[in-house]
């Protein structure tokens, strides 16, 4: 099945008026505020799309009707004619959303505003921005932005940009689709694109989101044949689920590469339970780029570098890189690079070194990575390359060439493209302004990358494999869950906006998850009894909801073995917080774990795991997994912390019972997706032993 029909079967349940073709590949464009003034957004934007070489209609809208070249001019939009399906504003903000019904008046559903002055402004733009919204609703107009730069495509001679471009150069026709929040990003992201030779088939900038976002741009690229990868800029993000949703159906077929401005993390979290506390706004966007496999990238360098290595390059099927330079220290130096990157740079086999000392100078070294060193040619290192290549060992090729020698140029682009394995991914780094620009131009027409250092040919290819890696392990999630069945103790319970300890307990032993043994001691007479039945040592711990964590106010004392010394403790406990002190049996030693569940604002619900106990904040060994999420999905959240490690067994220990962790966590799931007002879970800690888990402390926040 080809990528273009599976791609539109996932997106078949989009709504049929999802059609921003208008915005892209307009018959006519109306631009409401040009005039011919210096300076003038209007004209710029019509400059613009002269300069792009546009076909359709252009017609300029100005109370005064002066002519702007060869641009027909009107002086009110009731005079427009009818064959205008794009409407283009650069206006005052007050002055905008009068236009939305004349426009639609006339037939124009479709505005990009270009125009400032609403919510980034402060409280009073808001309230523009949400009443332009609510009208725009109302007459059923679509709008991209307001504040942006609207929409570029090269494949429809279309750019609705306002920028000069004497310092600023668009990029030819090509595979890349671009979204971004920041219209000053996207500008310099297009013209790095535009220095790499790198084709850019469509690119837009939300602004504001008015109305179209991220998610509608990313449903459109995906379904569009001439996308092979999409690059995205944020800086929040609007329908967090909906993202997650689609970006998983996209990244299949196509990879989707994001970077995330804004990562800082907000605010006081002192009064938080564990999980909230752990959530972390910028850790919770990792954790989906990891679910949904798309490619995190740090800046608008990493940016533009994977989307030109990804546009047209096969994926890599495993890690093991062959590195040809002529150059031997930047051959150990991209070994290393690559190597922290989890790439394996694999010795040459020895057979064949001794088959290429025969062929060319013995000074040359052929381990891997090779180096041909200064006197290296062309035809020498095309001959290294295919002996090499042809034992079947090697994933990806990298090929640096270091500038101050002319034995390897550019003219090695073709002999070079005859022997490469077509399904093979190859970088290219070219030290040297000249020299890189000669290869670039030539390996251009190989669809081969080029980068200007040998460091970015390396980072590019550790993403190749980091590309191939996640490509094959994005797992579905979307298990059927199983309501889970609620007990009228769990029912009655319920009503509580939070549930204390022992209420949890009570439910967890009805759904045969285990709980230490546990005794209300409300008078001295009691605490006697309740020894008795847990045996020692024991547990003395303060119960009560309205208590996020025991141990600042010492409510818990523990591995209590004297009685004189448990009577005291427990008469001082319970003087404090009367009738609320617990006496626990205290259970052998384990691993302790936290399993949590906070209800992300953006996101949803997420699960929250690591090293449990009272300094859980301080370890910060904590993983996080949107949920729902599948088993392989849970197992691999474990095994990425260190606790996860000792599960697996470590210094000659046991394993511990994962199986029965998943269980729980799957448990823990049926209870979120059954119970929506939950608004976070704490199971912390959790105590792990080789054949079972044990529940020692338990809270749960609804909403009221």
């Amino acid at each position: 099945m080809s990528e273009s029909v599976t791609l539109a079967t996932e997106f078949a349940s989009l709504s049929s008026t999802l059609n921003l073709e208008p915005f892209f590949a307009p018959k006519g464009v109306a631009v409401v505020g040009a005039a011919p003034k210096r300076g003038n957004q209007g004209k710029r934007i019509i400059d613009s799309m002269i300069a792009q070489g546009y076909e359709g209609r252009m017609i300029a809208v100005h109370p005064e009707g002066l002519p702007l070249g060869a641009c027909q001019s009107v002086r009110s939009i009731e005079d427009l004619p009818d064959n205008i399906d794009l409407a283009i504003v650069a206006t005052s903000a007050e002055r905008v959303e009068a236009m939305i019904e004349p426009l639609t008046d006339k037939g124009v559903h479709n505005l990009i505003v270009v125009s400032g002055g609403f919510a980034e402004t402060g409280p009073e733009g808001m309230l523009r921005q949400t009443s332009l919204k609510k009208t725009a609703t109302r007459f059923g107009m679509r709008i991209i932005g307001p504040n942006c730069l609207g929409t570029f495509s090269s494949s429809d001679k279309f750019n609705s940009f306002f920028l000069s471009y004497d310092d600023i150069h668009l990029p030819e026709m090509g595979s890349v689709a671009v979204v971004s929040q920041s219209g000053a990003f996207l500008s310099a992201i297009l013209d790095q694109l535009a220095s790499r030779s790198v084709g850019v088939h469509r690119a837009i900038n939300l602004g504001n989101r008015i109305d179209v976002g991220e998610c509608e741009m990313l449903e459109a690229f995906a379904r569009d044949p001439r996308v092979k990868v999409i690059g995205v800029y944020l800086e929040s993000v609007q329908d967090g689920r909906r993202l997650y949703d689609i970006a998983r159906k996209i990244t299949p077929f196509k990879p989707v590469v994001i970077c995330k401005g804004g990562k800082g993390d907000k605010g006081s979290r002192a009064t938080q339970s564990h999980s909230a506390s752990l959530a972390g706004d910028y850790s919770v966007f990792q954790a989906v780029c990891r679910q949904t496999g798309m490619i995190e990238v740090n800046g608008l360098v990493e940016l533009t570098s994977a989307l030109q290595v990804l546009q047209n390059g096969p994926i890599a099927q495993g890690n093991r890189v062959l590195i040809v330079s002529n150059g031997g220290g930047m051959g150990v130096l991209l070994t290393d690079l690559l190597e922290n990157g989890n790439c394996d740079v694999v010795e040459t086999p020895h057979r064949t070194q001794q088959d290429l000392k025969n062929s060319l100078p013995g000074y040359y070294s052929f381990r891997n990575p090779i180096d041909l060193t200064g006197s290296g040619t062309n035809e020498q290192c095309v001959l290294a390359i295919d002996k090499i290549l042809k034992t079947g060992l090697y994933d990806c090729l990298l090929l640096v060439v270091l500038a101050g020698t002319e034995g390897i140029n550019a003219d090695i682009a073709k002999p070079l493209r005859d022997i490469l394995p077509r399904d093979l991914p190859v970088v290219l780094g070219a030290y040297g302004q000249k020299l890189y620009s000669s290869i670039k131009t030539a390996f251009a027409q190989e669809e081969i990358p080029v980068f200007p250092t040998g460091e970015e040919a390396a980072w590019a290819v550790n993403l190749l494999v980091q590309w191939g890696r996640k490509k094959g392990k994005i797992i579905s999630a979307n298990e059927a869950l199983d309501a889970l069945t609620f007990s009228s103790l769990a029912k009655e319970v319920g009503r509580s906006p939070v549930w204390d300890e022992m209420q949890i307990k009570r439910w967890l032993q009805e759904c045969h998850i285990q709980v230490p043994k546990s005794f209300n001691v409300t008078c001295r007479e009691d605490l006697g009894p309740a020894i008795k039945q847990t045996g020692l040592p024991i547990v003395l711990k303060l119960v009560t909801p309205d208590l996020m964590h025991k141990t600042e106010l010492h409510g818990i004392e523990l591995n209590l073995f004297d009685r004189l010394e448990i009577e005291k403790k427990w008469q001082n406990m319970n003087e404090n917080w009367p009738g609320k002190i617990w006496v626990e049996e205290q259970l052998p030693s384990g691993l302790d774990l936290m399993v949590g569940m906070c209800r992300d604002a953006i996101f949803g619900p997420l699960l929250l795991f690591g090293t449990g106990g009272s300094y859980v904040e301080t370890y910060e060994d904590i993983e996080r997994v949107l949920l729902p999420a599948s088993d392989a999905e849970i197992v691999e959240c474990i095994l990425r912390t260190k606790a996860g490690e000792i599960i697996q067994g470590v210094r000659g220990q046991r394993p511990l019972a994962l199986s029965e962790l998943v269980r729980f966590i799957k448990w823990m799931m049926r209870w979120v997706a059954s119970e929506n007002k939950l608004v976070s879970l704490d199971f912390n800690p959790i105590r792990l032993y080789p054949d079972t888990l044990v529940v020692l402390d338990a809270k749960a926040n609804l909403e009221p």
